[in-house]
């Protein structure tokens, strides 16, 4: 696929013309990263616009006793790196591949020569920074207040949310995510997010079949989900 189709199917360049997917095809840089690879750490300069292409990254910060907390997990077609550059400020959290990745990068100078012609653009980018900074105050919220069965049933449900999968008995949820970077999202050890997945079975929410988890009951997945945002 060339760099302009992948990029029309970029949510925050779908609406650009032909012509206009040329011109950013011709200023994005095309970037290869290792796995495990640190694509930029916290508190770093940032001028850069990163769209993943192929592979997945996580987006990360390490709480008041150096612990790694995952905030996100970036697939193909999302895009990171949007804080620095609207404001030009230093990153607000690291970045690393997960497997081997291809990024195209778009520099803040080219940016900011680009978006006068496309204010939409930036529309888009300030609604996902929104998006995700709600999630971000939510996960925040979660990790004070939330136990080990509330933490485990939101991931599950921000998994199906940003898949656009329909909740319902039967759905399945397709775990592109490993059992420790599962724990790791939610904040838990592995074994912990075992204990809980195992006392979801028993209690008749979920089902396992091999890598992906069958919803029995979304009610009661529903409600564990959000215990701590409703009192």
């Amino acid at each position: 696929m060339t760099n302009r189709a992948f990029l029309r199917q970029v949510s925050l360049f779908s609406d650009l013309s032909d012509r206009d997917l040329s011109d950013l095809e011709s200023v994005v840089r095309e970037r290869s990263f290792r796995k495990n690879e640190v694509i930029f750490h916290a508190q770093e300069p940032g001028n850069a616009l990163f769209v993943i292409k192929r592979g997945r990254v996580k987006i990360s910060m390490d709480d008041r006793h150096g612990r790694e907390v995952i905030l996100r997990i970036l697939e193909a077609g999302d895009f990171f790196g949007e804080m620095s550059l609207l404001d030009g400020e230093p990153r607000s959290a690291t970045v690393s591949s997960l497997e081997p990745c291809q990024a195209l990068v778009l520099f803040r100078d080219q940016f900011l020569r680009f978006i006068p012609k496309h204010p939409e653009v930036v529309l888009k980018m300030l609604t996902a920074l929104s998006r995700r900074l709600r999630k971000a105050d939510e996960k925040i919220s979660r990790l004070v207040f939330a136990d080990a069965y509330e933490k485990v049933a939101s991931v599950l449900m921000d998994i199906i949310a940003e898949k656009k999968i329909p909740l319902n008995i039967g759905t399945e949820i397709p775990l592109s995510l490993t059992r420790k970077e599962l724990a790791d999202v939610a904040g838990l050890s592995r074994e912990t997010l075992t204990r809980v997945i195992a006392d979801f079975r028993k209690a008749g929410l979920v089902r396992v079949d091999g890598r992906r988890l069958v919803i029995v009951n979304p009610v009661k997945l529903t409600r564990e989900a959000s215990r701590s945002m409703t009192v």
